[in-house]
């Protein structure tokens, strides 16, 4: 991802800073702004059209082909599913939360790996790493882009619990993207080979350490109350104070579920409130269909 989209990201996406007591140590949360009263969703779209290249194609292919074709190339591996049925863009947002945010490079390119835009991407919805010193972090996570949070809470719940309940389901993920590596312009060899072993060099999967980050959308009361306002400003005490009331409720209800435990696979949630995902999905939907032309 480029530096002048970076910036735009980390100019409109925001962590939330305060303190949520229900959430735990890694657990975050996501939002964006306000502008003259309104929530600025229709930027995120921009950013979300603009990033679709980098999350779709893979390095080799952003440096071979024309500039003019990376749109076209990148969204025809979009999945021509319904808006509510195809996860690409809750996928596309966990990309740049763990790019950006996290400095967490994806090592496979998922969007590529399905034989057509009919199928969903299968198995984990992201495959990034982290290297501290020679210790392989595969991030593996599941993203939930959805209106109601109860909703995108027990569908996560669903799919983590097939995934990580089963050595057998996760060996076989690893085998696959053991074979779709990229060697990413910025990795050493050294960690490269430490990388590939970690993926696919026969580890125990008890020495594979993996985080799981969870995305998890919906449509926020709060962000909701305060559009309109002339005065409504993400950094106002006010709208702070009752949207940590509102997450204090959202992860209390992620957490009275019972999540798939084991010493090296570590769950980690991303929080994400919005005015309207349907309103979200309508102009994304848009955006697509113009560039797939």
């Amino acid at each position: 991802m480029d530096t002048s989209i970076r910036t735009r990201v980390v100019n409109q996406i925001f962590k939330f800073e305060l303190t949520v007591d229900s959430s735990k140590t890694n657990d975050s949360t996501f939002t964006l702004d306000y502008e003259s009263g309104r929530y600025r969703q229709r930027e995120l779209v921009g950013i979300i059209r603009d990033v679709v290249p980098f999350f779709a194609l893979t390095e080799t292919e952003i440096a071979s082909l024309d500039r003019s074709e990376w749109n076209k190339t990148s969204f025809t591996r979009i999945s021509d599913a319904h808006r509510n049925s195809k996860g690409d863009y809750g996928e596309l947002m966990l990309f740049v939360i763990l790019s950006v945010f996290y400095d967490v490079p994806k090592f496979v390119t998922k969007a590529r790996l399905r034989s057509t835009t009919r199928e969903q991407i299968k198995g984990f919805d992201c495959a990034h790493f982290s290297i501290n010193e020679e210790e392989v972090t595969l991030w593996l996570g599941e993203a939930k882009f959805h209106k109601d949070i109860s909703g995108a809470i027990t569908s996560a719940h669903k799919s983590l619990s097939e995934h990580l309940n089963d050595d057998e389901r996760i060996k076989s993920e690893l085998r696959i993207l053991g074979g779709e590596i990229e060697i990413n312009k910025t990795l050493a060899k050294d960690k490269y080979d430490a990388l590939k072993s970690y993926v696919s060099g026969g580890k125990s999967l008890d020495k594979v350490n993996i985080a799981v980050p969870v995305l998890i959308t919906y449509d926020s009361d709060c962000i909701n109350s305060f559009c309109g306002s002339r005065d409504a400003d993400i950094e106002s005490c006010d709208l702070k104070s009752k949207l940590k009331l509102e997450l204090e409720k959202q992860f209390a209800t992620i957490y009275r579920k019972q999540w798939p435990i084991s010493h090296n696979i570590k769950i980690v949630f991303f929080i994400f409130p919005f005015e309207s995902v349907s309103e979200l999905k309508d102009m994304i939907d848009k955006v697509e269909e113009a560039m797939k032309f």
